[in-house]
């Protein structure tokens, strides 16, 4: 089990350098042979623009992190519609808006990333993180659903350790100490450092 920087890491890597022939892969079939050809073209050069754009989203945040650069990420991300690369533009803006403690926002731009896509692996992630945003703004019952949303076999051990969270946040100290356990259990070698911090910080609770 990978942590969870490494899984979203690897998705958007997949995304980036396979995303314009997953498309073509899709539309196989469709239309006659002369219809396919210039069908599959058309489609191609979408893909293609499509994760230019993510990238310029990328990049924008990554060297200017200001509410002007912040504004035309997000226009850029609408613009993508619901692609697989507006789900990860979603999911950066997310997280920026989580850094500047806007869990408002970030919890808007997760629902755009989840109804931006189909890939499991990539929904998990974001109800898992959108369960997190539940935790911290009170609304535990969101939180309980998003995490329930969860059912790839992948992402267990993280789902177990914001069950923790979840828990914790409730104020049933045992359960979240056992869901951190199963967690540590489930997550094994890829286990982080904090997560056996959040057990011991539990130690006689």
């Amino acid at each position: 089990m990978e942590n969870e920087d490494q899984q979203v890491e690897q998705i958007k890597k997949f995304i980036k350098e396979y995303a314009p022939w997953v498309v073509a892969g899709l539309v196989i079939g469709l239309g006659s042979l002369f219809g396919w050809r210039y069908y599959q073209d058309n489609q191609l050069a979408a893909a293609q623009d499509r994760t230019t754009t993510y990238q310029e989203i990328i990049d924008s945040l990554q060297f200017a992190e200001d509410d002007v650069a912040f504004g035309q990420a997000q226009q850029l991300a609408a613009e993508l519609g619901n692609t697989e690369q507006a789900a990860l533009a979603h999911l950066q803006l997310a997280q920026v808006a989580v850094n500047n403690a806007d869990l408002a926002t970030a919890q808007e731009h997760l629902s755009n990333a989840l109804n931006a896509t189909r890939v499991n692996e990539l929904r998990a992630l974001i109800n898992v993180r959108l369960a997190r945003v539940a935790i911290a703004t009170g609304d535990f019952s969101s939180a309980e659903s998003h995490l329930n949303a969860v059912t790839n076999a992948a992402f267990q051990g993280l789902v177990s350790e914001v069950q923790g969270d979840l828990y914790l946040a409730q104020g049933n100290h045992q359960a979240a100490r056992d869901a951190y356990e199963l967690a540590a259990s489930r997550q094994g070698e890829n286990a982080s450092p904090y997560l056996q911090m959040k057990i011991d910080n539990l130690a006689g609770q």
